[in-house]
């Protein structure tokens, strides 16, 4: 019974050193995966980028309506590309990856700065955002549901401008950041 118990717990051991390494692996590739999806929002191109989604893909926005399947996300990014908003820097960090079957959860951080018509200086933001991937039957995955929203608080900035302690959005740190 001794050898038994000592044999479960063995294989418990292994199992949970082969899991934390996929994990750490899967934590890798999603952030490649970032890496190269922040280059491509910089520079505007997101050609390739879209096959990384879903058909039904559900996009929740910060401060905006759910979004939902491929062709109206497409639209969203496009609406955001006419509205002369340039991103000049973007940054995702993957903080934490979950799996459960077909499905990987990523959570991270995003840093971001960009320009817009008529203001003075660059916006800069910073916030968390949520990840699910699906993974398909060839072993890819595809982006399943997408989250965003800032850690910068507007109404903050709104009321610091209003006050004269502040210059606008991205001024005002939460959190000590």
């Amino acid at each position: 019974m001794k050898k038994l118990f000592s044999l479960m717990l063995l294989f418990l051991f292994g199992a949970s050193i082969i899991y934390a390494q996929d994990m750490s692996d899967m934590k890798s590739k999603l952030q490649t995966m970032c890496d190269e999806f922040s280059k491509r929002m910089v520079s505007g191109d997101m050609t390739g980028m879209w096959d990384y989604y879903t058909n039904d893909v559900i996009s929740l926005p910060s401060y905006e309506p759910m979004v939902k399947g491929l062709d109206a996300v497409k639209a969203n990014y496009e609406k955001m590309k006419e509205s002369d908003m340039k991103m000049t820097d973007f940054s995702l960090t993957v903080t934490d990856v979950m799996q459960s079957g077909d499905f990987v959860v990523e959570i991270g951080t995003y840093k971001l700065k960009m320009e817009m018509p008529g203001m003075e200086e660059p916006i800069d933001d910073h916030g968390k955002y949520l990840n699910i991937w699906q993974t398909q039957e060839d072993g890819s995955m595809k982006l399943k549901a997408e989250t965003w929203n800032t850690d910068v608080n507007p109404w903050m900035d709104m009321q610091m401008m209003e006050e004269g302690h502040g210059e606008g959005m991205g001024t005002h740190q939460e959190g000590g950041q």
